[in-house]
C-alpha cells in the first residue's frame, strides 16, 4: 500500500472516529431511522457535489456505494436488479 493510500485510510479512521463521536448526541434527539436518513441526505450530497466539482469520479462515487451497500447488507445476497420488486 502506497504512503497516499496509508494517509488517505489514516483520514478516514480519524474522521469516522470524530463522527462516532457526535452520533449519541443525535441519537438522544432523534430516533435511529431519523439520524439515517439525515446522514443518507448529507453523502448523496456530498457525492453529487464531488462529482460536480471534480472532487471525485462518478466512478468513484459508484465504488463508495457500493461500499455502503457491502456494509449494509453484509449477511445477504445482493438483489437481482431485473427481478421484479417484493
Amino acid at each position: 500500500m502506497s504512503k497516499k493510500q496509508q494517509r488517505y485510510q489514516q483520514q478516514v479512521r480519524k474522521c469516522t472516529a470524530e463522527i462516532t463521536g457526535l452520533l449519541p448526541e443525535l441519537a438522544n434527539r432523534h430516533t435511529p431511522l431519523v439520524v439515517i436518513a439525515a446522514l443518507t441526505e448529507h453523502i448523496g450530497g456530498a457525492l453529487l457535489l464531488s462529482q460536480e466539482t471534480r472532487v471525485c469520479s462518478r466512478a468513484r462515487a459508484r465504488a463508495i456505494v457500493r461500499r455502503v451497500t457491502r456494509i449494509a447488507f453484509a449477511d445477504s445476497q445482493p438483489a437481482d436488479a431485473s427481478a421484479p420488486p417484493r
